[in-house]
């Protein structure tokens, strides 16, 4: 089931437990997109739908976040290793790749 077959509602309040459980993890259980523009960010806001941020990571999910500059140190820190993690995986994924091309084809292209 896509988000066009989601009982979606138009409107979602402030009552986090039901926009959670409503909206966020339905949709996230099912996007590959998540663009989000927002005044203010907190990682915590992201802690409080975990579950649905696992399936969507899982899933090949990407994510864009256009936030005010105001980031605690804490979230500043994550972010960098949180990059930083992102381009050794890069590097090993390509690595991988490599090696079983090379292994593949015998060692020569």
């Amino acid at each position: 089931m896509g988000l066009a077959e989601l009982p979606l509602r138009a409107k979602y309040r402030r009552d986090r437990a039901h926009s959670i459980q409503d909206f966020y993890l339905p949709c996230l259980d099912r996007a590959t997109r998540y663009d989000r523009a927002v005044g203010f960010f907190a990682s915590t806001s992201m802690a409080a739908v975990v579950r649905g941020l696992e399936v969507f990571i899982r899933s090949g999910g990407r994510m864009r976040l256009v936030a005010s500059p105001c980031l605690s140190a804490e979230d500043v820190t994550t972010i960098e290793q949180g990059l930083s993690r992102r381009d050794a995986i890069v590097g090993e994924a390509l690595s991988r790749s490599l090696a079983l091309a090379l292994s593949a084809e015998g060692g020569a292209f």
